[in-house]
């Protein structure tokens, strides 16, 4: 998996993302997006990427979460990825999971002061779309997973706790900051 190739397919995995987005009524409850995310499944593809996006870019974090090395890289120049213009790529290293390779998720930002997985998915439950449509999405009518986590890393000063929306192979995740204030990176005032 090269750089070149992931670019060729970022249109069409935007555009997926985007409807499965506003499906979900994402889009017009208008968040935004901090971070896009690959899959890779072999160490040789994710050094030569990581290699890659570090020539047109700055690397952040590099953490141990859930056993590996996940890459957060700010690019120079954002990418359009559907209705969004992103500048922060999350890079896993393999974790032995055999996966398609390529883009697995954007992810957004409602911001709500959630501290832990439950908070978060009550706030996503807010959503006007998701109220209509929560009977049928937690009942699986749809056809699209939801499920909840809080990923951390050592010493960094917030909680991500995020839900995820999976469908047909794409996953869009909602969390309540962007990941540079969950990085520490940013000052970011606290919601009431």
């Amino acid at each position: 998996m090269t750089l070149d190739t992931l670019m060729a397919e970022l249109p069409a995995f935007g555009e997926k993302a985007s409807k499965l987005a506003d499906r979900l009524g994402l889009l017009r409850a208008g968040l935004l997006a901090d971070h896009i995310a690959l899959r890779i499944t072999e160490k040789p593809d994710a050094e030569a990427l990581r290699d890659a996006l570090l020539a047109r870019g700055t690397l952040l974090s590099d953490k141990q979460i859930n056993g590996r090395p996940i890459l957060l890289i700010q690019l120079d120049t954002p990418i359009q990825v559907g209705p969004w213009a992103i500048d922060l790529v999350e890079l896993p290293f393999p974790d032995g999971k055999k996966r398609r390779d390529g883009w697995e998720h954007v992810e957004l930002v409602l911001p709500c002061g959630a501290t832990d997985k439950q908070q978060m998915l009550d706030a996503v439950k807010q959503i006007p779309a998701i109220v209509a449509k929560w009977p049928v999405l937690k009942d699986g009518t749809l056809g699209i997973e939801i499920k909840t986590s809080c990923p951390k890393g050592e010493d960094e000063p917030l909680a991500n706790p995020t839900v995820a929306f999976r469908h047909e192979g794409i996953t869009v995740k909602v969390h309540p900051y962007d990941m540079r204030d969950v990085l520490g990176l940013r000052q970011v005032e606290a919601s009431a």
